[in-house]
């Protein structure tokens, strides 16, 4: 019976069930101790099965246990008493003989007999890492031996199928921890620690009482968002445990250390744990301050460490109640606003009929011709359908369809046509054994393969779809399968259309639908909206080639609430304006609801954008003289008076008495409580990244220094809940009230988000540096471009700089030219900083680094601390600018000399009334600008020096003689290159430099060049560093030279039409990057058009910066 149901891989409880109830519970636990024996060795084509013994080095599933075995663990706890010792008779007697690391099973079927599991914590095996020790954790309970399981964890047995390590083999997360705690009770608690972060045990300690419990939700808190989101939940559920566990923490000298993985290193530790300790901080404080009882009834639980730290709470003094500031200087909103004080106006129910109107699709001129030309669709629609299936094999096709085991190799070589020509790859890069391929190039090899081909011969869709869903590799996919619709496009019409709505009302993947919706058109209206609501972000785009009615409302739907996708919602209203109208008019009249707001919205857009005209046409189509006035009065609505017909509900985490309050400008009060709300109120009517328009009006009320700090109080506090999405606004407001500082302090968190797990949160807040609306916001975020260690996150903050150079007509380099800050250089008062009786001035060194001068006029070391003798009020404000001056001019250096060089590398020109706003004129940029030299080129000509000089201290153009000189004013300006110059010219600059003691900010006179010879510049391969090696880790640096690592062996430098290619051996991994590794040069190559030239037709002086890096460490 065991080796028969190791053959029919059947692990379900049911089986385990009939055999105990047609068999006995005594067979059934022969049967299992069986299967302990056994293992299964199973290849698919052709079937093969064999059975043999275990042993002790058989891979990692000997270490999991399926659900067949573990169902006896339930029949043995219901079992009488002599049964149940017969049965357990027969586990401890097989014990002995069973391979060690499937033991610990036979320990967990015996949760009466804890000293099994005592025992087997101290066996070793030294043929594996002994994983499933970690089962033991369920029922050992010798304190030695329990501390001894804490570093057995790899199993991940109490988690969640999805985040578990081993997903595919453990999903009892849930059933583990609740087992665990029935049986250990709260001793179980510090076992769940490193777990308590994943979803089942999480889950099921939130709903558990105790402060024990509260602890380690505590200390884990800041593993992820969903723990977060837990730690609030709790604290709202249990306040009094909650209050206890944050009291005995905050007591502690040394707080315990955060268990479980991943590890904090060590350098972060202390910014780790200063974060934790403010969260607990403004947790504890908010507790007592929302709810003052908890106090007095938990002090008697405490420890008396824990009861002084609630006492220097109570002691503290109270933020006071404001009830009372002088109405006349608060603006009206904040005093009586509408949706307080009169009822909403309404739309009246009117019974309206749906109007038909065809439904129209449009593509852009050209645009279906050139998604035919896509590689992709070239490939997939050479010849029929039928024809592919005879020339290739109906297997072949069916992998190309998408059916397969290995959705990466269909992503990245099947889908795009590449396959034939990547079988030699697919060995050499990513390591396919030669079987392997052979298996690929034959095509889909799973026995379901037979039937699938029968159905795609006989045109049955259904019999296709269900084998995608049910073959016998769809239970071990990490990734879901994807449907190409290149090939199906090429179907029989109608086929190719039932396969499209079966596949969205499936919810499936799919890859090619842009090509697909071009050649099949309208008829694909009905599959299109359905991938539409499964998949919006990937089909959005495609919908605003299709005008239907039953597009508008989940179109007006994402343009009332979803702000990422807006601009596309508009584009798709103002395209579509009289399918939008004709759908959407009806909804007004309904019932209120997020529908009828929805619609109301998309309304409105178009009657402000001038469809008023078309939207009377429209209503009139009804045939009534009520619709078009009543519409009307609707569309006319001003801003303030636009809200939800619903008030959202404050969520737990708003506590604004507990924040800085925002002050009025007229007499320097703070709002009072019920502004507080009110203003709460407003901010929640946020929706798509719409702010309420009363807002604004709060803008020019309050002060705005007193706004950014209460936004970014409230941002932590949406922080520190977990972030919850649907209170995204709390995140939003930043981009409202925020101003230079909180876009420091948010880009500080920015960088540090991606290493947490945190992507999509670092993108949101790109979009709210974008949005505030301030230089500084976008000088953070250039920042962010070019410095932070996530690629993606670069790339990102690139795109989003991109969007605001387009709408300001500038180039990305021109942008960023233009968001050099003047630091205060422009102001004389901007950098005297005055601490009372101290005062401290700055100013800038050589590298543009703020050197801090005393009264005397003494360098300080560094940035100067408060003393008891400053001033209270100046000296911390007058800190924080100079901290704030400090980081600002060190991310500006750090920007601004790289991209200076990176403009003498590219040969970059400016006109002359930029170099003198930008260079001459700017108080910042002048101190570098004088320190450069640069050349005068004639406008048609950008290549050609006419003249060089530098910018003398007085604001002369002086030449290398030091005359004064006259600029044209239609010539370009650009940093000199030294080959540009003659040798005196480079003679006369380098004298006068060393005369006036002027320090180049970066290698300009004394720049590495390289010229070829003449026999090289005819070749197409420069062979003069042959036999000469370099690190990896030089080679690495080459990056910051222009070069970029395209390949395992080769480094690339792009110049225009033509790229350099330097080729090296062996190559090196970059996900594992060894630094020190040894790379021999091979060789190095020009390419135009992916054909080798000659050096001779690139520039000389783009020649000499791309070779000067390689130069460097072949030399």
């Amino acid at each position: 019976m065991a080796a028969l149901a190791c053959i029919a891989q059947n692990d379900s409880q049911q089986l385990l069930d009939e055999i105990v109830q047609q068999e006995g519970l005594e067979y059934a636990t022969e049967v299992v101790i069986a299967r302990q024996f056994i293992v299964r060795c199973y290849e698919s084509d052709p079937l093969v099965v064999t059975l043999q013994y275990q042993n002790e080095d058989y891979g990692y599933r000997s270490e999991t246990y399926n659900e067949f075995d573990l169902r006896l663990r339930k029949h043995l706890s219901l079992a009488e008493e002599s049964c149940w010792q017969r049965c357990a008779d027969k586990l401890i007697a097989a014990l002995p003989g069973i391979t060690k690391v499937r033991r610990p099973f036979i320990a967990l079927n015996l949760p009466e007999k804890p000293e099994i599991a005592n025992e087997l914590v101290s066996l070793e095996c030294s043929q594996t890492h002994f994983r499933s020790k970690e089962w033991l954790k369920v029922v050992a309970d010798d304190p030695k031996a329990v501390k001894e399981l804490a570093r057995y964890w790899s199993q991940d047995i109490f988690s969640d199928r999805e985040a578990s390590y081993m997903s595919h083999e453990n999903h009892f997360g849930y059933a583990a921890c609740a087992a665990l705690l029935r049986e250990q009770g709260l001793a179980a608690v510090p076992r769940l620690a490193m777990y308590a972060h994943k979803e089942d045990c999480g889950s099921l300690l939130v709903q558990i009482n105790h402060p024990q419990v509260i602890r380690t939700l505590l200390l884990v808190a800041d593993k992820n968002k969903p723990s977060l989101q837990r730690v609030a939940k709790y604290s709202k559920n249990f306040p009094h445990a909650t209050l206890a566990a944050l009291a005995e923490l905050r007591a502690l000298k040394a707080p315990p250390a955060r268990p479980g993985y991943p590890i904090i290193e060590d350098k972060k530790l202390p910014a780790q744990q200063k974060a934790r300790d403010e969260y607990w901080h403004t947790l504890l404080q908010t507790l007592m301050a929302s709810q003052p009882q908890l106090a007095e009834e938990v002090m008697p639980w405490l420890s008396t460490q824990a009861q002084a730290v609630v006492n220097s709470y109570l002691s503290a003094p109270l933020k006071p109640v404001i009830d009372s500031t002088d109405n006349s200087c608060l603006p009206e909103i904040l005093v009586s606003p509408s949706w307080r004080s009169k009822k909403k106006m309404t739309a009246p129910r009117l019974d309206l009929a749906s109007l038909e109107l065809t439904p129209q699709v449009y593509w852009q001129p050209g645009e279906r011709e050139r998604l035919a030309a896509t590689e992709s669709a070239r490939y997939f629609s050479t010849g029929s359908f039928t024809e592919r299936m005879e020339r290739k094999s109906g297997r072949v096709v069916l992998q190309e369809l998408g059916l397969g085991d290995d959705v990466w190799l269909f992503r990245n070589y099947i889908l795009p046509g590449k396959l034939d020509a990547a079988r030699k790859s697919l060995v050499v890069q990513w390591h396919y054994s030669p079987r392997r391929v052979e298996e690929i190039n034959n095509g889909w090899h799973s026995t379901e393969a037979k039937s699938a081909e029968q159905a795609l011969r006989s045109g049955d869709v259904e019999a296709l779809i269900n084998i995608w869903e049910n073959d016998s590799y769809s239970h071990y996919r990490q990734e879901k399968s994807v449907w190409n619709l290149y090939l199906l496009a090429q179907l029989p019409r109608e086929m190719a259309l039932t396969f499209w709505l079966r596949i969205n009302e499936k919810k499936h993947l799919f890859a090619g639908e842009d090509y697909f919706l071009s050649i099949l058109g309208l008829d694909t209206l009905p599959g299109l909206l359905l991938a539409f609501s499964h998949h919006p972000k990937q089909t959005f785009p495609l919908i605003l080639n299709f005008g239907a009615t039953e597009l508008a409302l989940p179109v007006a739907r994402v343009w009332r609430r979803f702000a990422a996708r807006r601009d596309l919602a508009r584009q798709w209203i103002l395209q579509w304006p009289e399918h939008t109208a004709t759908a959407l008019i009806p909804l007004v009249f309904t019932k209120p609801s997020d529908n009828s707001e929805a619609a109301l919205l998309a309304l409105r857009l178009l009657y402000e954008q001038g469809h008023g005209e078309l939207l009377q046409t429209v209503a009139n189509r009804w045939q009534r003289t009520d619709v078009w006035p009543a519409l009307e009065q609707l569309l006319k609505l001003g801003p303030i008076e636009i809200y939800p017909a619903r008030i959202p509900k404050a969520p737990d985490f708003w506590h604004p008495v507990m924040w800085s309050r925002p002050c009025l400008i007229k007499n320097n009060q703070p709002v009072t409580d019920d502004a507080l709300e009110i203003i709460g109120e407003m901010l929640r009517f946020t929706q798509g990244g719409r702010f309420y328009s009363g807002l604004e009006q709060l803008k020019t009320f309050c002060q705005p220094q007193t706004l950014a700090a209460f936004a970014w109080d409230l941002f932590t506090a949406w922080q520190q809940a977990g972030a919850p999405a649907k209170d995204n606004w709390a995140f939003l407001a930043l981009s409202l009230f925020g101003d230079e500082s909180t876009a420091r302090d948010l880009t500080t968190q920015i960088l540090a988000w991606p290493q947490e797990g945190k992507s999509a949160r670092a993108v949101s807040g790109l979009n709210i540096l974008t949005l505030m609306n301030n230089d500084m916001a976008l000088i953070q975020l250039h920042h962010i471009s070019q410095r932070a260690k996530s690629r993606s996150l670069r790339d990102n903050a690139a795109e989003f700089l991109q969007v605001v150079a387009e709408n300001r007509g500038l180039s990305q380099e021109e942008l960023a030219d233009r968001l050099v800050p003047t630091l205060g250089l422009d102001d004389p008062q901007a950098l005297i900083f005055d601490f009372g009786p101290r005062q401290f001035t700055v100013r800038f060194d050589e590298n543009l680094n703020p050197v801090i001068f005393d009264q005397q006029n003494v360098r300080q070391k560094s940035v100067p601390r408060l003393r008891a003798d400053d001033d209270q009020l100046k000296a911390p404000e007058a800190l924080a600018r100079l901290k704030g001056l400090k980081k600002d001019a060190t991310q500006v250096s750090k920007n601004l000399l790289p991209r200076l060089e990176t403009a003498l590398r590219t040969t970059r020109r400016w006109s002359l009334a930029d170099f003198h706003s930008l260079f001459v004129n700017h108080p910042f940029t002048r101190l570098v600008t004088q320190r450069l030299i640069w050349g005068v080129y004639p406008a048609n000509e950008p290549r050609r020096l006419l003249n060089a000089f530098r910018v003398a201290a007085e604001g002369e153009f002086c030449n290398a003689q030091d005359e004064p000189i006259d600029l044209p004013a239609d010539a370009l300006i650009g940093i000199a290159h030294p080959l540009e110059m003659a040798a005196e010219m480079r003679s006369e600059f380098a004298q006068l430099f060393a005369d006036y003691e002027i320090m180049p900010p970066f290698r300009q006179l004394a720049r590495r060049t390289v010229l070829l010879t003449p026999d090289e510049s005819a070749s197409n391969s420069l062979t003069r560093w042959e036999g000469k090696s370099a690190t990896v880790g030089q080679l690495m640096g080459m990056r910051y030279k222009g070069w970029e690592s395209g390949y395992e062996d080769a480094f690339v430098y792009d110049l225009g039409a033509y790229r350099l290619v330097l080729k090296f051996s062996p190559g090196f991994n970059h996900y594992s990057v060894d630094s020190k590794a040894l790379m021999s040069f091979r060789s190095l190559r020009v390419y135009r058009d992916n054909k080798s030239v000659t050096f001779a037709e690139l520039d000389v002086f783009d020649l000499s910066e791309a070779l000067s890096a390689p130069d460097v460490i072949f030399h």
